[in-house]
């Protein structure tokens, strides 16, 4: 879609951002800018990926992977953030603070300070942003025009779903990777918080430390801990007592024992 018109590239590390980068690649379109903002928590394996997808961007000739961060913070990272204020991560109060600070808002002041795009607006232009919703997430709703942004869904355009991205990453010859998002996110699932645990016991402890720095600071009422109504330390503890009843040659019949 050429409508000549600046195009900065949301890239998040995950599925659906890499499937944009690829898809863009393949109908010969090509990103003015490419964002990826660094919260400071992402997975190992996450900041493995951008690195790999930098070097994929100057290999097929697109921007550089602009790395920004929420830089005006006295806190350097939303994990610190977070330990510093006695808190946890908005979203584990139902909000999306969290995104919009770590996130949006670094992204939108660099394009903000990006001459491009103020030559851009002094002509009565638009940016488009490129976000990374596939056709599958009903969900997930359209956001808005405004006075400088008009934002663009690729993968949605296209017609691409969690399977058409995956083939796409595959078909480019990279690993499909990880679901991006901090090591620490309330939205994780029983089943990631245990596998986090067992992989990365590290940064599974640095979670808890959050979660028990928020409780003896008196910022938790209602909300348990980063589950909301669970705590990931008492999770993990729970799965380590139950399988502490089975033997070394035995194992759960079944993983749908276990209400997750």
């Amino acid at each position: 879609m050429d409508d000549g018109l600046l195009r900065v590239v949301s890239f998040g590390g995950g599925v659906n951002s890499t499937a944009v980068l690829i898809g863009m690649h393949e109908r010969g379109e090509k990103p003015d800018a490419i964002l990826f903002a660094d919260t400071g928590g992402e997975k190992p394996k996450t900041y493995e990926h951008v690195a790999e997808m930098a070097s994929w961007c100057a290999k097929v000739g697109m921007p550089e992977i602009t790395r920004v961060s929420y830089s005006t913070s006295k806190h350097g990272t939303l994990e610190n953030e977070c330990i510093n204020n006695g808190t946890l991560p908005s979203k584990a109060f139902g909000f999306g603070g969290c995104s919009q600070k770590w996130k949006r808002y670094p992204m939108d002041r660099w394009i903000d300070q990006w001459q491009p795009a103020a030559d851009a607006w002094s002509r009565g232009e638009k940016v488009a942003r490129l976000i990374g919703i596939h056709a599958g997430e009903t969900r997930r709703g359209k956001i808005p025009d405004d006075a400088k942004f008009t934002y663009r869904f690729p993968l949605r355009e296209w017609g691409w779903g969690q399977e058409e991205c995956e083939d796409a990453i595959k078909r480019s010859g990279l690993e499909v990777p990880i679901k991006s998002a901090c090591f620490f996110c309330p939205a994780m699932r029983k089943p990631e918080v245990l596998a986090l645990a067992k992989e990365h016991p590290d940064l599974f402890e640095r979670a808890v430390e959050i979660e028990r720095n928020a409780k003896e600071c008196g910022g938790l009422d209602v909300v348990k801990g980063l589950g909301r109504h669970w705590t990931w330390e008492d999770l993990v503890k729970s799965d380590i007592a139950q399988m502490r009843l089975f033997g070394d040659d035995q194992s759960p019949m079944c993983d749908t024992c276990v209400d997750w």
